[in-house]
């Protein structure tokens, strides 16, 4: 008996399905345009900018078909290639999804079990694999929704209601795995568990006759959805030919873990490694008996088929790789399904003891997937490439004579979206094999004296195996930078007017390695510019020599310190940007290694000293010269005032602020422990120091000698650490003029005894006459025990 109009159940369930929808939808835009478009949303944009049948003849050459294509160039129509715009059709599609889930909860909930739907679409709204799929402008999501209709389709052809035709749902079916087909060449995944579904459930019918028409009619409908997509057919095997498997064994365990740690927490690592994969083992072995709409052994077999399958063959197939398990995404919707027949199970239990187990079970789910979302909407350790930010860094210190280099071709679609600048750009190698006599004599034409080369790196190993790219540059050219944009380096290398083929100046001093009792000598060493201005790359060419083979891997350090020991530039690397590896040189061999040493934009000037040295590759230990230190000094170099202030996106701000100073303004900080702005979210803990960088820009010339406080006050409001400086540092204010952006260096030291908690910095600015501004206090600071 159903519910009587206005009654309360009746209304809660007419209501609840509307609120995990829009729970769905909001989850799927929150921050969607917050990321950059990485590599391949880049080609998605691009390829659904061109008509119909220029879409057709790329995506013949493509690794994917071309419906989605099909369908965002529509999209693009209508709504047009901004970020959000580009994304909100896969949020659009994983709303539907939800929706599909919850009518399929529906058909699969046990007798009694009337909140498993409901259970199965509210995890599947908030399952942090479909969240982030449905956040990105690819075929995945669209890839999941044909995947769930096929499944759904299937199921009502096999029971079909009374008064309905399975005919009906069989052309349902039939479109669905074509379209699927058209969408992704992983659909036959879902194909295979769909088969072995129906296949299952007309075993366990009565009769054979009956089993061997509705055998002969499914086969029918497969032939059916082949011949729709038999056009394309050729295209699809020539193109999974290309696709190129895993060459290194798979450890089974460790696979079957991330597998469950991709379905439970999406990109981010489950916070239960040990018992992620036994959870989905519970999820697979408990059924309710009780029958619903279907057989309990029909639903929970498809269930388990549609969940396992597409991992089997994933393994046994040898596509088992970080990038492939994305295609996993077609069973995300029966692992909802899974996960809400156990809830629906156990709110219709009167079971005490099955009514925990399951209770402590879903709420591990869920726990798992709130774990996954909020890694992925905070973590930067799980954002996508960052081109956005790449094109804003090279707009902001590009110059006439530089030049971009992209070692895989595909990036150019991606960056034209957010480049705006002048730099030309060269996708190189051009030819896949790479011509390594083509290659070099494009890079040597682009590679102009004085100028700048910079290089976005992504899938070195597929788009440049041999390093054709990298080996040249590091060989005729100074590396000053090589920062990870998510899974793309973004490397600076300062092209030489002239290579140094023997030091200018004679050193001769000897590095001994305390551990090994080998030593290295460094010879001498060439400066090209020892006067440049704050932005620019210094060009330092290091001469080695060692007696003998060495038995460790060391990197050398090339630092650039102002008068209280900060670091204002720095470049470690082994020698020769790795390829040069020092357990590879030759005794007596002399090894020409070449750096850039790129001083920050916001460096005042003045003299700073230069030390160079070595240090143990696993160990950190430096070499010692025979008098104890740990590095030598070079010739300093003189920094000079920059022909235009820098831009903001050339500072590479943690946080950015808007706070004014009277004539300054704040523009943002950087606050981590010392020796870490690497990783700055490594925790600090009491004994260590607290390193902060200040970014300033002078209003109007500020006049006089302006100092800033800064005051670190412990959990219990009491100071634990302070400084008062100059907010440039020794770069006194009564010399910057309106405009100029400096940044200051201050260490604050934490005792030994500083309690754990919430620390607040506090910055305050002081005027020449002693007066105090109001006080800034930035985002709380973590100390941890």
């Amino acid at each position: 008996m159903s519910p009587r109009r206005g009654s309360r159940p009746g209304l809660l369930w007419a209501v609840l399905p509307i609120a995990i929808l829009l729970l769905a939808l909001g989850l799927r835009l929150y921050r969607i345009d917050a990321q950059s478009l990485w590599n391949d949303e880049g080609t998605s944009v691009a390829v659904a900018s061109r008509d119909l049948a220029t879409i057709t003849r790329d995506a013949a050459g493509d690794i994917h078909p071309p419906l989605y294509y099909w369908l965002l160039a529509g999209w693009q129509r209508l709504a047009g290639t901004s970020e959000f715009s580009v994304r909100s059709l896969s949020a659009l599609l994983g709303v539907a999804l939800v929706a599909l889930i919850y009518s399929l909860g529906r058909l699969l909930q046990p007798a009694g079990a009337s909140w498993t739907a409901p259970a199965a679409a509210m995890l599947a709204a908030m399952n942090p694999f479909l969240v982030v799929y449905a956040q990105e402008a690819r075929m995945y999501t669209l890839l999941a929704l044909w995947a769930t209709l096929a499944f759904y389709a299937a199921l009502r052809w096999l029971e079909p209601r009374p008064g309905e035709r399975s005919l009906a749902w069989g052309l349902v079916y039939l479109l669905a795995a074509a379209a699927g087909l058209y969408t992704h060449y992983a659909f036959p995944l879902i194909l295979a568990a769909a088969n072995l579904a129906v296949l299952l459930a007309l075993l366990l019918r009565p009769g054979p006759r009956e089993t061997w028409r509705r055998l002969g009619a499914w086969l029918a409908l497969q032939a059916g959805a082949l011949l729709l997509f038999a056009p394309w057919l050729p295209v699809a095997l020539r193109q999974l030919g290309t696709w190129p498997g895993v060459e290194e064994p798979v450890e089974l365990l460790g696979a079957l873990t991330r597998i469950t740690q991709i379905l439970a927490t999406g990109p981010a690592a489950a916070p239960w490694r040990a018992t992620s994969w036994i959870l989905l083992l519970v999820l697979l072995v408990y059924f309710p008996r009780r029958g619903g709409r279907l057989d309990a052994r029909v639903a929970g077999g498809a269930l388990v088929l549609w969940l396992v399958v597409p991992v089997v063959l994933i393994l046994a197939l040898g596509l088992y790789k970080e990038a492939y398990l994305k295609f996993l995404i077609v069973a995300g919707p029966a692992y909802c399904l899974l996960a809400g027949r156990l809830a629906g199970g156990m709110l219709a239990s009167r079971r005490l003891g099955r009514f925990g187990l399951a209770a402590l079970l879903v709420v591990l789910v869920v726990a798992s997937s709130l774990h996954g979302l909020g890694d992925y909407y905070t973590d930067p350790a799980y954002a996508r490439d960052d081109y956005r930010g790449m094109a804003a860094y090279l707009e902001a210190v590009g110059r006439p004579g530089d030049a971009v280099v992209l070692n895989a071709p595909g990036q150019q679609e991606v960056l034209a979206y957010y480049y705006d600048g002048d730099l030309p750009v060269y996708p190189l190698p051009r030819q896949r094999p790479a011509d390594p006599e083509d290659t070099r004599a494009a890079l040597q034409e682009l590679a102009r004296p004085g100028g700048r080369v910079f290089a976005l790196l992504w899938a070195t190993d597929e788009s440049d195996p041999g390093r054709l790219v990298e080996s040249w540059l590091e060989e005729h050219t100074y590396k000053a930078l090589d920062s990870w944009y998510g899974n793309v380096r973004l490397a600076a290398y300062a092209v030489p007017a002239g290579e140094q083929q023997a030091p200018a100046r004679e050193l001769d001093v000897r590095l001994d390695d305390a551990e090994t009792g080998q030593s290295v000598t460094l010879l001498g060493y060439s400066q090209l510019n020892n006067r440049l201005a704050a932005g620019d790359i210094a060009q330092i060419t290091l001469f080695w020599q060692a007696g003998e083979v060495l038995q460790r891997r060391y990197k050398v350090f090339v630092h650039l310190l102002d008068e209280a020991s900060h670091v204002v530039g720095q470049r470690d690397s082994e020698p020769g940007g790795g390829v040069l590896l020092t357990t590879l040189w030759e005794p007596g061999q002399v090894v020409r290694d070449n750096y850039g040493l790129p001083v920050h934009p916001a460096t005042p000037p003045g003299s700073y000293r230069v030390e160079v040295g070595l240090y143990d590759a696993e160990t950190g230990r430096r070499l010692t010269t025979p008098g104890g230190e740990g590095q030598v000094w070079l010739e300093p170099l003189v920094v000079e005032r920059p022909p235009a202030p820098a831009p903001v996106a050339a500072l590479g701000m943690e946080q950015a602020v808007e706070a004014d100073f009277g004539p300054l303004a704040l523009l943002g900080y950087d606050a981590h422990r010392l020796g870490f702005a690497h990783e700055p979210r490594v925790p600090l803990h009491p004994g260590e120091v607290l390193h902060v960088n200040l970014y300033w820009r002078a209003l109007e010339a500020p006049g006089g000698a302006w100092q800033v406080a800064l005051r670190l006050w412990g959990p219990d409001e009491e100071l634990v650490a302070g400084v008062t400086a100059g907010p440039a540092g020794g770069y006194d204010t009564g010399l910057w003029q309106a405009g100029d952006v400096w940044r200051g260096q201050f260490n604050l030291p934490l005792p030994g005894s500083a309690p754990p908690g919430r620390y607040a910095l506090e910055i305050q600015l002081v005027a020449p006459d002693g007066s105090e501004q109001e006080p800034y206090v930035v985002e709380p600071i973590l100390v941890q025990d």
